[in-house]
């Protein structure tokens, strides 16, 4: 293992050395239209309890890290190709294998000044909530980590991008723009969190995604004092159970999440609230899967208020609260107590100078829903624990 992550984590930074040195020259050579950029982060973790990113238990790991590069071509005011590499390591849901992070065209079929309507297809990023088509690069996100209610990292894979298409648009008067994107895409199922999050345990089959579909619709008012949003999707996951015959699953969530933003020159406060529909159909044996007996909602929320002393620096106070059954926000669900539900406390600042970010962050959780059982085994885990993170980004 230590030696694959190595062989990964050199490639990878092979492949940013050479993004540095060259996609910038390219760019330039390739000329107008054409934009490069690129990113690096490594974090450390110690925790309490628990492990976070590596072994982080009483010990300090140093295995949260991403590199990546990313290169966008405007061919003509219609067309616009974009794509981007990523290798990421987080524990061991994430081992720094190179990968296609997306990668789509875009095609704009109408634009007036005011409105715009246009089609993108390929691997899209998800329009889901305020952050998930910008958490990929350090730099835009609220925190090291993303409020886990909203943004599990844990199926980070399954959430950023999907193939598909959507439709989206754009209306923008006076002091109110309003953005729309309506699309239907094929989620990347094959995720062992995924397995562990509905199933307890990595089985010897796999989900994969049906036909699935998502929708957002954003206002920005009084020139962005104000933002706004409303997300909904439909999505359609099966199991295919291969060797495991004892199980063939069908699960359908049904997500709305509630966003709002209210900013200032020295302060933000911004908050969201979901609801997540799973309906499952298991004509499985198993008994030991319990969260596929019945249909159960689950309800996440954050909300953090951002104080910002000087254009330089941010202080960040977070509260981040996700229930697997809203009925049941003690963990009867089951009999599996606090695996079901995690709330935290979040207390973080950030410093920018140049291209650099460098941020500091102290979580004290109860639960541990959002933590992967592949870092720490369920049986393993400890309900109440601390975490201190730290992180260095850079981007060019």
């Amino acid at each position: 293992m230590i030696r694959s992550n190595s062989s990964s984590y050199s490639k990878a930074l092979a492949v940013f050395a050479a993004g540095w040195l060259v996609i910038p020259a390219w760019a330039q050579t390739l000329g107008e239209g054409v934009q490069a950029h690129g990113f690096v982060s490594q974090s450390l973790a110690y925790s309490s309890d628990n492990n976070v990113g590596g072994e982080s238990d009483d010990n300090l790991a140093s295995n949260l890290r991403e590199v990546g590069a990313n290169l966008s071509w405007r061919a003509n005011p219609d067309w616009l190709f974009s794509g981007q590499l990523l290798a990421r390591w987080a524990g061991e849901t994430d081992h720094g294998e190179l990968r296609l992070d997306y990668g789509f065209a875009d095609r704009t079929l109408f634009s007036d000044g005011e409105n715009q309507v246009g089609l993108r297809f390929g691997k899209i990023k998800n329009p889901y909530g305020f952050y998930n088509t910008t958490r990929d690069v350090a730099h835009t996100r609220p925190g090291i980590i993303m409020p886990q209610s909203i943004y599990l990292d844990r199926i980070r894979n399954f959430l950023l991008s999907a193939p598909g298409a959507a439709t989206y648009g754009n209306h923008a008067r006076q002091n109110m723009e309003i953005s729309w994107s309506l699309g239907a895409v094929r989620f990347d199922a094959d995720v062992v969190d995924l397995e562990q999050l509905f199933l307890l345990s990595d089985r010897p089959g796999n989900y994969q995604s049906d036909t699935s579909w998502l929708g957002q619709v954003m206002a920005d008012l009084d020139g962005g004092r104000w933002r706004l949003g409303l997300t909904l999707a439909d999505v359609n996951l099966h199991y295919q159970p291969g060797a495991d015959l004892t199980m063939n699953a069908r699960n359908r969530l049904t997500p709305i999440v509630l966003s709002v933003e209210r900013n200032t020159e020295w302060y933000s406060l911004t908050g969201e609230y979901s609801q997540i529909k799973h309906d499952s159909m298991n004509t499985g044996t198993d008994p030991l899967v319990p969260l596929l007996k019945k249909p159960n909602t689950l309800e996440t929320w954050y909300l953090q208020a951002t104080w910002r002393p000087s254009p330089d620096w941010r202080v960040y106070l977070r509260r981040d609260e996700i229930y697997l059954d809203k009925e049941d926000k003690k963990g009867g669900l089951g009999g599996l107590g606090y695996l079901t539900f995690a709330k935290d406390w979040t207390l973080g600042t950030r410093y920018d100078f140049d291209a650099w970010t460098l941020s500091a962050e102290l979580h004290k959780v109860q639960g541990t829903l959002w933590l992967s059982p592949l870092d720490t085994p369920l049986a393993n885990q400890k309900e109440n624990w601390n975490l201190l993170l730290l992180q260095a980004a850079w981007r060019f």
